[in-house]
């Protein structure tokens, strides 16, 4: 103590009959030293938590990514802040066992046998449009609506084709106007935009819908057997991060895992 006074050049302690007490320079320097143990021992647990970080890698359906999970995706990442998180957005599978990803998350029957998965959405197909359109196409046919109406098609997914082979639609779907897109969230966002007619996964516009910026049209919906789905690594599907993401997932939406 008295080596640290000679080196400062300042009292720092006082002695009376009860012991040692601070001096007004010996308060400010242990208020000082507080700060810088706390700031330490925050750098600490810092490096600590950095030693045990794990890198989950989850490949994602491009539209699914777009207008379903990155508005959600940021509480996991809250609550597992140890966790460093990737996102593979892809229009295609992921080779789940040479890609290096963990998780994909993908459409599809769920016919993957040996593989852990999660189905997050019970999918039908509905059409869609902005609400000031919807105010005129409820008060006509459908196959009035088609006819005079701008439709809005995936050429990947062309559930306007579907439906016409199934019986429900009798225009002729090449007589119509229409925009061809080979991505749903872009033709969602034209929807949105008031461009036209589109028939989409609704899982996918569950959220424009929700906020008005979409109306469903009519009740007439088209199941192909087709749902998105959590699917697992073969050989990480025991660690930490994936089963986290998973449970998180289930919590998200609700779902069951098969």
């Amino acid at each position: 103590m008295k080596a640290l006074e000679e080196h400062l050049g300042v009292v720092l302690f006082k002695r009376g009959p009860r012991g040692l007490s601070f001096t007004q320079e010996g308060d400010l320097l242990y208020d000082y030293s507080q700060r810088a143990f706390d700031t330490l021992g925050t750098g600490v647990r810092h490096l600590s938590v950095s030693a045990g970080r794990e890198t989950l890698v989850v490949s994602v359906a491009r539209s699914f990514a777009d207008c379903v999970l990155c508005r959600r995706i940021g509480g996991f990442v809250k609550s597992n802040p140890w966790i460093d998180l990737r996102l593979d957005v892809h229009r295609y599978f992921a080779d789940l066992e040479s890609s290096g990803v963990d998780i994909s998350i993908r459409l599809g029957g769920g016919l993957w046998d040996g593989y852990r998965t999660l189905a997050i959405s019970d999918d039908s197909v509905g059409a869609v449009c902005a609400p000031d359109l919807a105010q005129h196409y409820e008060k006509i046919r459908p196959s009035d609506a088609l006819k005079e109406g701008l439709l809005l098609r995936n050429i990947e997914r062309d559930y306007w084709q579907k439906r016409q082979e199934r019986g429900n639609l009798t225009p002729d779907l090449e007589a119509s106007p229409v925009i061809r897109f080979n991505d749903s969230a872009p033709m969602l966002e034209a929807a949105k935009g008031g461009v036209g007619l589109c028939l989409t996964r609704l899982t996918l516009a569950s959220d424009s819908l929700a906020e008005g910026a979409l109306k469903k049209l009519w009740d007439q919906e088209l199941r192909d057997g087709q749902r998105y789905y959590a699917v697992c690594a073969k050989r990480t599907n025991a660690r930490r991060a994936v089963e986290l993401f998973m449970q998180w997932l289930e919590s998200e939406f609700r779902c069951s895992e098969l």
